[in-house]
């Protein structure tokens, strides 16, 4: 069986003695960003973009691109396992954390679902 694998996936490593710890039994680790994607990445022009907090049919609030933009972010290093066996430390990610989103409304759901470009979602506590 071959796997779909982007072009950033070049070799597998074994993790070295002070890192494997931090990694899973049968995962492999990769310093590039070996992304599967299951179909063609949507591209969608900045000034159609937005971001909505909705509850049924209603629009709690909106952000345009310039406006979530120009919402506090943070910056936190992960490490990635991804099911296919591939692992990624200390990645450097920054973004606008999701309370800092949610205390702009009022809301009182214990579960959301989240929507994105691509059809994907998924349920958060």
């Amino acid at each position: 069986m071959t796997r779909p694998v982007s072009r950033g996936f070049h070799h597998l490593r074994r993790p070295p003695a002070d890192e494997a710890d931090r990694v899973p039994p049968g995962q492999y680790v990769t310093q590039d960003f070996p992304v599967l994607s299951a179909g063609p990445t949507p591209h969608t022009p900045l000034p159609e973009w937005t971001f909505s907090i909705r509850q049924g049919r209603d629009i709690l609030k909106s952000w345009t691109w310039a406006e979530f933009q120009a919402l506090p972010a943070e910056t936190v290093t992960v490490d990635i396992h991804c099911v296919t066996r591939w692992s990624k430390l200390g990645t450097v990610w920054r973004g606008v954390p999701v309370r800092t989103l949610l205390d702009q409304v009022e809301r009182d759901a214990p579960y959301v679902l989240a929507f994105s470009d691509g059809g994907y979602t998924t349920n958060l506590p």
